[in-house]
């Protein structure tokens, strides 16, 4: 499970959430595989389009991972998510109270936006952040973002920092977590009206059953 959860946190890193429908592209590159990351979101749906290759929704029931070239599709519900951020909470060597980010007082221009610069350091990892304080609705993105973490798994709070923990909206980041680096860069962001039927699998992929966790009993 090592792998698919690693792909569940980095998700829950980069994609953020807000109620209004968005549209965030981002370029992200993890253990040095750059891609273009598409973000779509609807209330609390998100679509995150890897590349051409792969696609992951999120929603309150679970998530589900969908494999182009193969026109497969992979499903966890709510409950196996938690437990697999639970496990790697449990994994960590002695539970901490999460850390906060520390502004380190440096200014940088990313893309169109004025930043600050914060570092972190947790069990899991650590990174710097380049957070944009003048972004629109960057309480109303970081809220959400927050509360699908919550729902994820109060483990969760520990991996990373959370979004509410900036006063203003992560444009970049660069990170190391679980030994492998993970690092993004707002491209663009807008807010437009998106088809409820985007955050909806494809009628003729088949779906494979995701490998059961130790301990635990496969996802339906």
């Amino acid at each position: 499970m090592k792998t698919p959860l690693l792909s569940l946190l980095a998700l829950l890193l980069v994609a953020t959430l807000a109620r209004a429908d968005w549209v965030l592209v981002q370029k992200t590159d993890t253990a040095g595989q750059a891609i273009e990351v598409t973000t779509k979101i609807k209330g609390d749906l998100a679509r995150v389009d890897q590349g051409d290759k792969m696609t992951v929704i999120v929603g309150a029931e679970g998530m589900t991972m969908l494999m182009h070239a193969q026109k497969m599709l992979m499903k966890m519900d709510l409950a196996t998510m938690k437990a697999a951020v639970e496990m790697a909470g449990k994994a960590m060597p002695g539970q901490q109270a999460a850390a906060k980010p520390v502004a380190t007082g440096q200014k940088e221009k990313v893309g169109e936006w004025d930043t600050e610069i914060f570092t972190w350091e947790g069990q899991m990892g650590k990174g710097r952040f380049w957070v944009a304080k003048d972004f629109p609705k960057y309480q109303e993105i970081n809220a959400i973002s927050d509360k699908l973490g919550k729902v994820v798994g109060k483990a969760m709070s520990g991996l990373a920092p959370q979004a509410s923990d900036f006063d203003g909206m992560v444009v970049k980041s660069e990170m190391t977590m679980m030994g492998k680096s993970v690092n993004s860069q707002l491209v663009s962001a807008k807010e437009e009206t998106l088809d409820a039927k985007e955050f909806a699998p494809p009628a003729d992929y088949n779906e494979m059953k995701m490998p059961a966790m130790p301990g635990a009993a496969p996802s339906k």
